[in-house]
Formats: structure tokens, sequence, C-alpha cells
């Protein structure tokens, strides 16, 4: 139930019925030769979606911008706004949601950027971030054991959900092992990687199937979070 579709009068009257608000926040980031531009964007939206369609909480407009990694700048199409704007964006937008009468936001995030998720974390007391991507990966992918990046489990997640946007004749696979790479997850190097094709894994090994088993664990993840920080199942 998204909060654009409604008039002003209608948003109104939902909140009184449902004072909780979802916020998705994806970026504008490169995901290889293979993926758009939008893939975070796209699943934020997602995952925001499902728990608006469990809970009957309204989905407020996407946030299109996050934090990405300053080795990616080269790549056409990525761009990156700062953390401090990032938070701020979040936090002004809020503040007149609260005037309105909502109560508690969900920041809906499919980007682990460590200043991404700094960001989003710990805004206030009524602002609770949830990162669908936290699950156990290991009994579902072959070659990975978590998330990375454009890999198998991201590249399984798109030909889930939206398979006409996957490049499969592009995919290509040169990874870089996360001890030699994480100078650059923490913006300590700026410059770009050898080979960095700006996928981390393995997309070839990427499934439709495995993708479904994950989406499904991340939805549950999504829900049992939000009844976490709402503190009941009603």
């Amino acid at each position: 139930m998204n909060l654009l579709d409604q008039t002003y009068v209608e948003a109104k009257e939902l909140m009184k019925l449902h004072k909780n608000l979802i916020i998705p926040v994806g970026t504008c980031e490169q995901h290889g030769p293979h993926l758009p531009l939008n893939n975070d964007i796209l699943c934020a939206e997602y995952f925001a979606e499902e728990l608006s369609r469990v809970t009957s909480c309204m989905v407020a407009p996407t946030i299109n911008y996050g934090v990405n990694l300053p080795c990616d700048r080269s790549f056409t199409g990525t761009t990156s706004i700062s953390a401090d704007t990032l938070r701020n964006t979040i936090s002004e937008t809020i503040s007149w949601w609260r005037y309105q009468g909502f109560e508690k936001f969900f920041i809906l995030t499919f980007h682990g950027d460590p200043f991404h998720i700094q960001a989003l974390s710990d805004i206030s007391d009524d602002v609770y971030l949830i990162e669908p991507y936290e699950i156990d990966y290991s009994r579902i992918l072959e070659k990975q054991t978590t998330m990375r990046h454009s890999c198998e489990a991201e590249t399984s997640i798109a030909l889930y959900l939206y398979p006409d946007k996957v490049r499969i004749s592009l995919m290509e696979e040169k990874d870089i092992v996360f001890e030699n790479f994480r100078k650059y997850l923490f913006h300590e190097n700026c410059g770009e990687p050898d080979g960095y094709i700006g996928c981390l894994g393995y997309p070839k090994s990427a499934t439709a199937e495995k993708g479904r088993l994950l989406v499904s664990k991340m939805i549950e993840r999504t829900i049992n979070e939000y009844h976490k920080y709402v503190g009941n199942r009603s």
C-alpha cells in the first residue's frame, strides 16, 4: 500500500489504523555487467511491499540514493551521496511524518556498504533498520557462504524477482577475495582494484530456484524483525 497513491485525506484515515510507516532505501550502483543499476532499489521496494502486504502499513516513497564505494566511481551511472546527507534526508522527512501522527518508521535497505548502514542506524528511538539479506546462505548457495556483490546470491534473487532484467549473456566472473577487498569496502582505498569488473563472487552459479529459497528466508526475516520491534504479532 503506497503512501504516494493516497490523497492526504485517505492517508490520514489509513494512518489511524496503522501508524507505522515503511521506508525503502536503495542506491544507484553498478552491479557488474549483468545486473541493472537499480538492483538494490528493486529489492528494497519488493521487501517493503511484502511487509506492507502482511502488516497493512503504508510504504513511503523510495529513497533512490545511498552511500556507495569510492572504488565504484568509474562505473558509468553509479553515484553516491554522503552518509550525512542520507541520514539527514531520513531524519528530516521523518520529522514531518512524525508530526502528522506516524509513530514508528521501518527502513528497509538492500545495500550493505558499511557507511550506508551506519547512516541508517540509531537515528532515533522510533526508527528501525531492517536488512533482509542478513540470513544464513550456507544450505542454498554452492560456491559462496554469504551475500557478496552481483554474486551467486544476488544474481539468484534477480533471476527469481525480475529475470527479464538479468543480462545472462553478459555475465562474467572475476572474484576478489574478501581479505583483498576489505580496504575498498571500508573506503580506505578509493582506487579501482586490479581486474575489478564490479562483481564479487560467482554469478554464473546463480539460479532462480536458489533465488526463490533466498527470498523466502528474507521475507521471513523482514517480518520477524518488524514484529520484534513492534513487540507483538497482532
